[in-house]
């Protein structure tokens, strides 16, 4: 389906795929969202309409609403109810989804969308700008606590000059506006659902979106069933197919435990399961009977955020002492066996963006970590062997909201702990905690060590929410974000790939030098499947598997 674009967006287009082509590294390539095969045979073939799948996954999530949901593992989940303006395709391009087209005016601040006219809601409500509109001016309402909130930071106000088009005008321009346009968290839901007053995070019956399934059954703890739409003929554009999704019903059924779900695979139970244990890669990959694949990553690290105003780490000199003290390469090696790859930066490899002048620039230096830790003042120890100053011992402590924990992350941070006490005499008090505390900690400014990682794949939205003022872990905080701040707004401030890299660059350095920013590792999401299962792919714009709009099932 082609974009129909003025001369200033086919231009930025063209110059992002020149970037994108000359300096990703290993990236996804291609129109659609299709993941990269790690071995395994998926059926070839005309794909079957027709029948049934069961995924195990993972996680339950806390929230089914687009617009509020903070789990990267719930949004494969929602993407069956839920979608977005546009869509983003493996090699970086934006796509058509609900809008068929969008224009750009020559200074960058006005987006014009042209919809299209046959989108209706789950409950037959025709799809109009109003409604968008109505939508988008949630986001950015006083008080709005809404997630897509800090992407839309430059929307000025909205326009329906008629019922299937759209005139969005910024305060300024913003090159990553369209992937905020993208993300889950922009998904449009229908007017019965905008007038609900509640969160809307049960699948109730007025959680309404135009996706290609409906909910037909839920138990919270055991699983969700989704039923196809007969009517539905707008996917998006990188979607493998048009009109209906290939399978009649689809149900998610929550197995958190990683061997529950191999077993469950193995014993046929379920078809398809996410986030496969390390030890258990060999049992599907190049397996007769299945298929094994593995995601992009454009999104953040996995990573620790050091929040700056907290004692000890107040002190640059402890968070560059907590950043060396351990021998990072080994612990990712022997943890995840090769699976996923050590970090140097807050971007993934397979971005445009990533900063690969990092690689190999800090890290693993104890020496210069204990010579740090002397030079602040931390000389003496303690009968357990930590650093003290004036009686009290070296602390850091790594609060972990436990609704966030996954790919046995927690025990890296235990593997962390130990090696910075033997090595450095540092204390990381790993604590799991409750994503309510997590959320009072965030209010106050009180949090220490937030472990974490984000999905989207513009680096200035990553960038924003984690290291300015404006963002969720320093709100407000312009002191603790100087010079960030600035350097995220430059990096906005233009569609131009190549002036967007200089000033992302910089950030990426900034934040790893001066330590508030440890990134450990690169997840991606890893699917194991029956060889039956055709149609699997990744959502490039939330580094996770899509909906299973595309996955049909050999007969």
């Amino acid at each position: 389906m082609p974009i129909v674009t003025t001369r200033s967006t086919r231009r930025t287009a063209a110059a992002a795929l020149t970037l994108a082509a000359a300096l990703a590294l290993g990236a996804c390539s291609g129109g659609s969202a299709a993941s990269t095969s790690a071995g395994g045979t998926a059926p070839t073939g005309t794909p079957v309409d027709g029948g049934s799948l069961t995924w195990g996954v993972s996680v339950e999530p806390v929230c089914y609403n687009p617009q509020r949901s903070g789990q990267q593992n719930s949004y494969p989940i929602i993407r069956n109810f839920a979608e977005s303006l546009v869509g983003k395709a493996a090699d970086g391009t934006y796509t058509p989804w609900l809008a068929k087209s969008w224009d750009i005016s020559d200074d960058e601040t006005v987006y014009t969308f042209h919809l299209r006219d046959d989108v209706t809601f789950s409950d037959g409500t025709p799809l109009t700008a109003q409604i968008v509109k109505d939508n988008y001016d949630l986001f950015v309402a006083d008080g709005s606590t809404l997630n897509a909130r800090p992407y839309f930071v430059a929307y000025d106000h909205s326009e329906a000059t008629d019922d299937h088009t759209l005139v969005v005008t910024l305060k300024q321009p913003d090159g990553a506006f369209l992937d905020g346009v993208a993300t889950i968290s922009s998904a449009i839901l229908a007017p019965t659902s905008l007038a609900v007053d509640g969160d809307l995070c049960q699948p109730s019956a007025e959680l309404i979106g135009t996706g290609p399934f409906t909910v037909s059954d839920w138990q919270a703890g055991q699983q969700i069933v989704f039923t196809k739409r007969s009517d539905y003929a707008w996917g998006p554009g990188y979607a493998q197919h048009t009109g209906p999704a290939h399978l009649d019903k689809v149900t998610y059924r929550y197995l958190p435990e990683a061997t529950v779900r191999t077993g469950a695979l193995t014993a046929g139970q379920v078809d398809v399961i996410e986030n496969v244990q390390v030890t258990d890669t060999t049992v599907f990959k190049d397996a007769a009977g299945f298929q094994y694949l593995t995601g992009p990553t454009t999104g953040t690290a996995f990573s620790l955020n050091i929040n700056t105003r907290i004692a000890p780490a107040d002190d640059v000199r402890v968070r560059q002492a907590l950043r060396d003290g351990f021998d990072l390469d080994a612990l990712i090696q022997g943890q995840y066996l090769g699976t996923v790859q050590r970090a140097y930066s807050s971007v993934g490899p397979d971005s445009p963006y990533f900063d690969k002048d990092l690689v190999g620039t800090w890290g693993n230096d104890v020496d210069g970590a204990n010579a740090l830790l002397d030079e602040a003042g931390w000389t003496g120890r303690d009968a357990d062997g930590y650093r003290t100053k004036d009686g009290t011992r070296l602390t850091i402590v790594v609060g972990y909201p436990e609704p966030y924990v996954r790919d046995e992350r927690d025990v890296l941070l235990q593997a962390v702990k130990a090696e910075l006490k033997e090595n450095i005499g540092l204390n990381l008090d790993v604590q799991i905690i409750t994503g309510a505390a997590f959320s009072d900690e965030l209010a106050k400014g009180t949090w220490t060590v937030y472990p974490n990682t984000l999905p989207t794949a513009d680096p200035s939205n990553l960038f924003r929410n984690v290291f300015t003022s404006n963002g969720f872990l320093y709100a407000g905080a312009t002191q603790a974000t100087a010079g960030l701040d600035e350097l995220v707004a430059e990096s906005r401030a233009s569609l131009d790939p190549a002036t967007r890299k200089k000033a992302l660059d910089a950030i990426q350095a900034a934040v790893v030098d001066d330590a508030r920013y440890v990134p450990l590792y690169h997840p991606v999401y890893t699917v194991a499947a029956k060889d039956t299962v055709g149609g699997l792919s990744f959502e490039p714009q939330l580094d996770s598997p899509a909906s299973s709009y595309d996955v049909w099932v050999q007969q």
